[in-house]
């Protein structure tokens, strides 16, 4: 994927920022899973804001309301999610060393909520990671990966064996390793360091044809 330094120039600021970093603010004033009200606000404003519900599930038996209340969040709160992230947060900058821990998370948080609508959301699962640590979590959806798709980068035997892990979401290890390599690239074409909100907004770029 060859990009103008222009367009890397141009993307490092968009018209979201301002969203975005209402849902950075949320996240950071309340990273932790333990009251109630505030796991579902979480929940429902980043998986709305980013087209990923998770009220959008398999078998819709009650309404959603009760659905956040009484089963989703009780879910979270419950879960090891707070340990994991609290232990990821101590990480200052993303390396190669740190993505299968990276990876494992995402893993469980995606089976966590697997357990919940019975279908897979790594994007919603993602994408909430990533406002809670946005420098560890690449943003996955459909036009991520299309964008992703058109610079061709092939993982490594490493790469390969390492997706394969158990407890890992096999599409979003494989997504994650191939963003972290384009990053580096992005980064040693430009000689400067690319965080990844800037790198998923250059994918988008190129999904627009920009």
């Amino acid at each position: 994927m060859i990009i103008d330094k222009k367009v890397i120039q141009r993307t490092k600021e968009t018209e979201w920022d301002f969203a975005n970093s209402i849902l950075y603010k949320m996240c950071k004033e309340n990273f932790e899973h333990k009251k109630i009200d505030k796991i579902v606000g979480k929940i429902m404003l980043i998986g709305r804001v980013y087209a990923a519900a998770i009220e959008r599930r398999k078998n819709k038996s009650e309404e959603n309301n009760y659905f956040y209340i009484e089963k989703v969040a009780p879910k979270f709160k419950n879960s090891e999610l707070d340990s994991h992230l609290k232990k990821l947060k101590l990480i200052d900058d993303l390396t190669e060393k740190d993505i299968p821990e990276i990876l494992s998370l995402h893993g469980y948080l995606t089976n966590l909520i697997k357990e919940l609508t019975e279908q897979d959301k790594r994007s919603f699962a993602s994408k909430y990671l990533h406002f809670h640590l946005p420098h560890l979590f690449f943003i996955y959806d459909t036009r991520a990966v299309a964008a992703l798709r058109k610079s061709k980068i092939k993982l490594s035997k490493e790469h390969k064996e390492q997706v394969k892990q158990n407890g890992y979401d096999k599409e979003y290890a494989s997504f994650f390793y191939k963003s972290y390599q384009q990053k580096r690239i992005f980064e040693k074409e430009n000689n400067k360091p690319i965080d990844i909100r800037h790198f998923d907004n250059i994918l988008m770029e190129a999904m627009s044809g920009g």
